[in-house]
C-alpha cells in the first residue's frame, strides 16, 4: 500500500521536480517505509511505500524493459502471480519481487485494457514517454483514492490525498459552492466533485488519458450490474456460490509479509470474513473492535463472542467523548474535505488499535451494498405510504414535494445530513445566486445511468454501490486506515463476488423484512445462532448523546462565530437559530455544519489542527 503523487507536462516544460517529494512528504503516513521517484523532461512521479510484498526486491517506480514506461502504484495486485504466468507465455520475463512489476509490461502487451486483467484494489499512475500519454486509473469498486487536476497551461497533477495534491503551487483553491450543497445533503462530497473546484476525484473503475493538447478521456471499464437475471437459480445454489467465491476473496487477500489480522464488530459481516480467515490461517489471528460506554451503541461484547469462537486474539478499544474532539481535526486533515460521518471517529480508533499489532487487517465493508443490508432499503419499499412518526429520518417535506419519481422517493430516505427544508430555512441568497439550480436532487443524474427495466430496488442498490460506496464508506476506510500506516483489505468488494450476487435477484437478500438473508445462509455453517439472530447493528457512535452534552460547547461555539456567519453559505440569524435550538432530532445536520466549519477554520483560516 502506498502513496502516489506526480506530474506530467508531456515535455512542453520541465515538469515541477519538487512537487512529488512535497506531496510526499505530506501523506508519508501512507507509506513510511520507503520512497522513489522518477523524473525526465515529461513527467514527474514519486510513490512512498508500506512494505507488504517484495519486502526487499519491490520498489517503485516500476518500468517496462526498454524503461519507456514508468509506473506507480497504490493498492494491492492480487493476481499478480497469474499475470507473471500470463506475461511470461508472451515471451515478458517479470523481474521485482512485487505485484506493481507486472504493470508496465502488462500495458506494453494490451494497452490501456490492462486494467481489465486486474484483480485488486488500485490507483495507477502510468506514463507512457514513447506516446507522452499519461494514463490515470481505479480499481472497480474505488478502494484507493486519486485526485488529479488539469492546470490552464496543460500540466496534470494527481496524488493519493487531497491535502498532498495542494502542495502544487498551481492549484486554485477556490472552493465549489454545488459541492458544499451536495455535502450538506450527503455529508460527504460525491465524486468526480470535490470542495474545490479545479480539482477533481477519479471515480471507480475508471482509465483517464491525458494528453498533450488533447482533451481528457474517461473510459468506464466495468459497473455494478444489479441485473436480478438469474432468476432460475435455486438458493442452495446460489448459497454454494457465494460461500466459494467469499472463501476465495478471503484466501487472496490474506498474501503478506508482515503481520495480518482483521476487524471485528460482531455483526455477521465482520463476522463471516474472521471465520473464514482463521480457519485458513490455522494460527490465531489478532483481532479489533471499539466498545462504548454508551451500552445501545456497544456491540464489544458481540465481538468477544465471536473470537472466542474462532480462536483469535481479541483487542478492544472503548471511546468516550473525548475521543470524538480529539478525532475531529485528523478525520478532516486526512479526508482533506468536510466529511461528516461519525462513524469514522470509530474507525479512527479501531485503525489505531490495530497498528500496534498489525500492518494489514481484512474488513467485513461492502457486504450491505451488494447483499441488502441497510435498513433504508425496507424504509424506501414502503414508501410513500409510510408514518413519519416511524420513520423520523425519512424526509417528508421533500417527498411530497417531487413527482414521485424514484430518485426523488430515495432522496427523502438517503439525505440524513441537512435536509431540504433546513437548507430553505438557513442558505443565504447570495449561497442560492451561486448554485445553477436550486432545490436540485442529485440522484437524479445518478439514477439516470441505471437499467429503467430493473427492479426499483435494484436500481437502488446499484445508486449506493457507485456512490455511498466509494464517496462515503470506502473513504472513510481507507483514510483512516491509512492514516496509521494499516492496508485495509474487503473480501466482500471482489469483483466476481459482486457479478455473482448483483445478477441474483432482491428478492433473495431481504426476504419478509430480513435483510441479507442470503448471506445468513451462508454464515449458518461458519458461525453460531447467537450471530445471525441479533439485530443488524450499524457502525455508529453515540453522537445524539455526545451533541446533548460534551460537544454542544464545541459545535456551538464554531457555528455562532463571526467566521462562520460571514461565510456566505447561512443567512446569520437563521444560522443563529437554529444552532441556539440545539434539537436532538437535527443532531446529524448540527455535526454537518460543524464539520464544514471546522473544515473552513483547518483548510481556508489555516488553524492549527489538534493533535488526536
Amino acid at each position: 500500500m502506498c502513496g502516489i503523487a506526480g506530474t506530467a507536462t508531456f515535455g512542453l516544460a520541465p515538469p515541477l521536480a519538487g512537487f512529488p517529494s512535497a506531496a510526499l512528504e505530506v501523506m508519508a503516513h501512507r507509506g513510511p517505509d520507503e520512497e522513489g521517484h522518477h523524473r525526465d523532461d515529461q513527467a514527474a512521479l514519486g510513490m512512498c511505500r508500506l512494505k507488504v510484498i517484495g519486502l526487499g526486491d519491490g520498489s517503485q517506480p516500476v518500468y517496462s524493459e526498454d524503461r519507456t514506461v514508468v509506473c506507480v502504484l497504490n493498492g494491492e495486485i492480487y493476481n499478480h502471480r497469474a499475470l507473471r504466468d500470463l506475461l511470461a507465455r508472451r515471451g515478458r520475463q517479470v523481474r521485482g519481487g512485487s505485484d506493481a512489476h507486472v504493470l508496465p509490461l502488462l500495458y506494453d502487451e494490451l494497452g490501456e485494457d490492462f486494467v481489465d486483467e486486474l484483480h485488486g484494489m488500485f490507483a495507477i499512475a502510468l506514463y507512457d514517454t514513447r506516446a507522452r500519454r499519461l494514463l490515470l486509473a481505479t480499481d472497480r469498486a474505488g478502494k484507493k483514492p486519486l485526485f488529479h487536476t488539469r492546470l490552464a497551461d496543460g500540466t496534470v497533477a494527481f496524488a493519493s490525498e487531497l491535502a498532498a495534491l495542494l502542495e502544487h503551487p498551481g492549484i486554485d483553491r477556490t472552493v465549489d459552492p454545488v459541492a458544499v450543497d451536495q455535502y450538506l445533503s450527503y455529508r460527504v462530497v460525491p465524486a468526480p466533485r470535490t470542495i474545490y473546484r479545479q480539482v477533481h476525484k477519479a471515480q471507480p473503475a475508471t482509465v483517464l488519458t491525458f494528453e498533450a493538447g488533447q482533451p481528457e478521456k474517461i473510459r468506464r471499464y466495468w459497473e455494478f450490474g444489479f441485473t436480478a437475471d438469474l432468476v432460475d437459480l435455486s438458493g442452495t445454489e446460489a448459497v454454494d456460490r457465494v460461500d466459494r467465491l467469499l472463501q476465495e476473496a478471503v484466501a487472496d487477500r490474506m498474501e503478506s509479509e508482515v503481520p495480518l489480522g482483521a476487524m471485528l464488530s460482531g455483526g455477521l459481516d465482520s463476522s463471516l470474513v474472521v471465520a473464514m480467515a482463521s480457519r485458513r490461517l490455522g494460527r490465531r489471528m489478532h483481532t479489533f473492535s471499539v466498545g462504548f460506554e454508551h451500552a445501545a451503541f456497544d456491540e464489544s461484547p458481540y465481538a468477544r463472542r465471536v473470537a472466542e469462537h474462532c480462536g483469535t486474539e481479541h483487542h478492544t478499544y472503548r471511546i468516550g467523548a473525548r475521543d470524538a474532539v480529539q478525532a475531529v481535526d485528523h478525520i478532516l486533515s486526512h479526508v482533506g474535505e468536510p466529511y461528516a460521518f461519525p462513524s469514522a471517529i470509530a474507525a479512527h480508533c479501531m485503525y489505531r488499535l490495530a497498528r500496534e499489532h498489525v500492518t494489514v487487517v481484512l474488513t467485513g465493508d461492502g457486504s450491505d451494498e451488494i447483499f441488502c443490508g441497510y435498513n433504508r432499503y425496507k424504509t424506501f419499499q414502503r414508501l410513500p405510504a409510510i408514518d413519519p412518526a416511524t420513520a423520523p429520518h425519512v424526509d417528508v417535506e421533500a417527498l411530497a414535494a417531487g413527482d414521485g419519481g424514484i430518485a426523488d422517493r430515495y432522496q427523502a430516505v438517503l439525505v440524513d445530513g441537512v435536509r431540504g427544508s433546513v437548507k430553505d430555512r438557513l442558505y443565504s441568497g447570495e449561497f442560492t445566486a451561486m448554485l445553477p439550480e436550486y432545490p436540485y436532487n442529485h440522484l437524479r443524474e445518478r439514477f439516470a445511468r441505471t437499467d429503467a427495466s430493473a427492479p426499483e430496488l435494484s436500481r437502488v442498490m446499484q445508486v449506493d454501490c457507485e456512490f455511498w460506496l466509494p464517496d462515503a464508506q470506502l473513504v472513510k476506510i481507507d483514510r483512516m486506515a491509512m492514516a496509521h500506516s494499516v492496508e485495509p483489505r474487503s473480501p466482500f468488494l471482489d469483483h466476481r463476488l459482486i457479478e455473482f450476487v448483483t445478477r441474483l435477484p432482491p428478492s433473495l437478500n431481504l426476504v419478509g423484512g430480513t435483510e441479507k438473508a442470503l448471506l445468513k445462509q451462508v454464515a449458518a455453517c461458519w458461525l453460531p445462532q447467537s450471530v445471525l439472530s441479533r439485530r443488524k447493528q450499524e457502525l455508529a457512535v453515540p453522537l445524539e448523546g455526545w451533541l446533548g452534552a460534551e460537544l454542544r460547547g464545541t459545535i456551538q461555539s464554531a457555528l455562532l462565530s463571526d467566521s462562520c456567519l460571514e461565510r456566505g453559505y447561512f443567512a446569520p440569524d437563521a444560522l443563529r437559530a437554529f444552532v441556539t435550538a440545539f434539537r436532538p432530532e437535527n443532531s446529524y445536520a448540527l455535526w454537518t455544519l460543524y464539520m464544514l466549519e471546522r473544515w473552513h477554520q483547518l483548510h481556508v483560516d489555516g488553524q492549527n489542527p489538534e493533535a488526536p
